[in-house]
């Protein structure tokens, strides 16, 4: 079983987390990036899915938005028992599908992607840290 992961957006935010992880990671021949245009159909975008997977393939979705045209139109593809869809994408969820590849529990993939999403803050311990700037 081969694994796709198709990435969906609106405009161009696809792409730049493709081209964002193929940074980190290197070329990833089963990613796709694929954006919905203005005056675009996300129809079409759900075609193009289509035609690049089989039922043989496990399909994982990553959408940026819940409720978005975009991810509402792939929803229709999680009629498929092997495609699973994922609202709410950034690159650090991004990399740990890709890079995870040993962990079939995607609900485990999400969460380590949301343990990364945290403030932070410098902290200064004395007076004299203040020349970092």
């Amino acid at each position: 079983m081969s694994k796709k992961i198709f990435l969906i957006s609106h405009n161009d935010f696809a792409k730049g987390l493709k081209r964002s992880v193929e940074m980190i990671a290197g070329k990833q021949p089963n990613l796709m990036a694929l954006g919905l245009q203005p005056g675009g159909n996300p129809e079409e975008i759900v075609q193009t899915i289509s035609d690049n997977f089989t039922d043989g393939d496990e399909v994982i979705i990553l959408g940026d938005l819940a409720g978005g045209s975009v991810c509402n139109a792939a929803l229709k593809l999680t009629l498929k028992p092997n495609v699973t869809l994922v609202a709410g994408a950034n690159l650090a969820l991004v990399l740990q599908v890709v890079l995870d590849s040993g962990s079939k529990d995607l609900e485990t993939q999400i969460e380590k992607a949301r343990q990364q999403m945290k403030p932070l803050a410098l902290q200064l311990t004395t007076e004299d840290d203040e020349s970092i700037f």
